[in-house]
């Protein structure tokens, strides 16, 4: 099968690769989420929006240390996957002077942004919005530096990649928040009103996420012929499916899980967390098959 062959020729040195994007992507990310998340509910209970921002900020700080990473990585590659080719100067300045460089300054200044979030309200109040917010921007611009999207219609494909990651971006820095929420005894108000407003928010959220990455994908494979040929159309069926999965465990916390939790049923609130557990799982392995759809296989050749 082609995905078999796009992965047979990978080493150690693309794996590496693999896995460093993967956890910058979740970084930046979570990080990006936790700023969107908080400023949607403002009215989150002290301790989850406290929370909230601690993750957020520790992995922006993780995402930041990973993109720092990917560079040397980045001219290793380029020099055939080896140590000495990761510290070469000249590689290394090739990499920072092209679009990886600029994805790196990007990436890293709106992550250190993306903290203000942490500032006290009371004392600035909205500078520490504005400047989390800004730094949202910047992360989401840094996706559209290198990759698929930077072919034509350049404007199209980036701005269907920013809101497809947006909406990505809230629905992983919901997932730490909500399973706080749900250690709260069942029927407590303060869950009950926040699990339910973001059941209403999720639909629209999610709505976006997909009509945003079916488009994509339509512009990008041209049909339905190199979804079914070429490796890149076969991983992003195995990302779609796994996403169906994600969908499916959403659908079942908003009908069933929430609805018992509201109810006060005993078991409701161990119910709702494994399952928004299974949905972290989920997200990490989206995340890795996009780092492997991005290193290893391309629309334009399989």
């Amino acid at each position: 099968m082609a995905w078999l062959s796009a992965l047979a020729g990978v080493d150690a040195w693309t794996v590496a690769m693999m896995l460093v994007m993967a956890g910058f992507y979740a970084g930046a990310l979570l990080a990006a989420g936790a700023v969107l998340f908080r400023l949607a509910f403002p009215d989150l209970p002290d301790p989850e929006r406290q929370a909230a921002s601690r993750l957020g900020a520790i992995a922006a700080w993780v995402a930041i240390a990973l993109a720092l990473i990917e560079w040397p990585l980045q001219a290793g590659y380029l020099g055939g996957g080896n140590g000495a080719a990761a510290v070469d100067p000249m590689l290394l300045g090739m990499v920072f002077e092209g679009a990886q460089g600029t994805q790196l300054i990007l990436a890293v200044s709106g992550l250190l942004l993306v903290q203000a979030i942490l500032l006290d309200a009371r004392r600035l109040p909205g500078l520490g919005h504005g400047l989390s917010l800004g730094g949202v921007l910047l992360v989401m611009l840094a996706f559209v530096q290198v990759g698929h999207t930077v072919d034509e219609p350049r404007w199209l494909l980036g701005s269907l990649l920013v809101v497809h990651l947006l909406a990505a971006a809230f629905w992983v820095g919901s997932l730490w928040p909500l399973y706080r929420l749900a250690r709260h005894p069942p029927g407590g108000a303060d869950a009950v009103r926040i699990l339910d407003r973001f059941g209403r928010v999720a639909v629209f959220g999610v709505g976006l996420l997909v009509l945003a990455g079916v488009v994509l994908a339509a512009l990008l494979l041209g049909g339905v012929t190199p979804l079914l040929t070429t490796g890149y159309g076969q991983f992003l069926i195995g990302k779609v499916l796994v996403v169906a999965l994600l969908l499916l465990l959403a659908a079942s916390n908003k009908w069933r899980l929430v609805p018992a939790f509201e109810r006060g049923e005993p078991r409701a609130p161990q119910r709702l967390r494994r399952s928004i557990a299974m949905e972290i799982g989920l997200v990490g392995l989206v995340l890795l098959v996009t780092a492997i759809l991005t290193t290893v296989s391309s629309p334009a050749n399989g």
